[in-house]
């Protein structure tokens, strides 16, 4: 049988008392799911802020990288955080840059049994939602999916200001996990206010069977309705290729 991935692509609280309110929360939650990836979108960190992604990645009992274009003397770094349960066979990080903008992108080489994939973590929302900017920054993702993928399927986690239509156009042999993003607010990813949004891109002849599910938490103790939305889950099977099987080319 082929393996299945589960890949968490989420946004915890920014703020220090709400991030310390819902924590325990978010952790059952994803405890509960057990996703192999959680890819977690603008991440902070300084000393005075843990890095609330790797905190949840301890208690889960995953690895964290975190995944900044901030140097470490830097006392305020903002980033991404990719946290695996699975071995790390290898990992990377890189600049995408466009019109005097720069975003972290980082990949980590997993063993899901006796398979080998890549997952690329990426936020690609310039400043002014600069169409050049992004335009610059996916070429620059494409390239790097290229050189360091080394033919093993590939997974892109992001969170995108592109619409899906120039998202499929510019990274060509990845599809969305959600093909026709929600547009009414109650469905929204959270944080997105414009463009795809979260979501998770798989190389179409390399991944079949791709289901999806929001992540929200349980409504506050008292009250109605949905709880907090998270981001979502992405369940996707693995196809019968190698790395010595043709790759797309991205």
């Amino acid at each position: 049988m082929t393996p299945v991935l589960k890949v968490a692509s989420l946004r915890l609280p920014a703020e220090v008392a709400q991030w310390h309110a819902q924590r325990e929360a978010i952790f059952d939650l994803l405890k509960e799911l057990h996703p192999d990836v959680i890819a977690v979108q603008q991440v902070r960190q300084s000393p005075d802020t843990p890095n609330s992604a790797c905190w949840l990645a301890a208690r889960l009992q995953y690895s964290c990288d975190f995944i900044t274009a901030d140097p470490p003397s830097q006392p305020l770094r903002r980033g991404n955080a990719l946290l695996s349960r699975d071995s790390v066979i290898d990992d990377g990080i890189t600049l995408l840059h466009g019109a005097d903008q720069s975003s972290a992108a980082g990949m980590q080489r997993l063993q899901r049994g006796s398979k080998t994939v890549n997952v690329y973590l990426v936020r690609i929302r310039p400043e002014n939602d600069d169409a050049e900017a992004r335009r610059h920054q996916t070429a620059d993702l494409r390239a790097w999916i290229a050189a360091t993928g080394d033919g093993y399927p590939s997974l892109v986690a992001g969170d995108f200001s592109a619409s899906t239509e120039e998202l499929v156009q510019q990274l060509p042999g990845f599809q969305p996990a959600r093909k026709n993003p929600a547009t009414r607010r109650s469905e929204a990813i959270p944080g997105a206010p414009s463009g795809h949004g979260m979501d998770v891109l798989y190389q179409v002849r390399r991944f079949a069977d791709v289901a999806q599910q929001w992540l929200r938490l349980p409504p506050m103790e008292g009250a109605s309705g949905e709880g907090r939305p998270l981001g979502l889950m992405v369940t996707i099977r693995l196809l019968g290729s190698t790395a010595t099987d043709t790759a797309d080319t991205p």
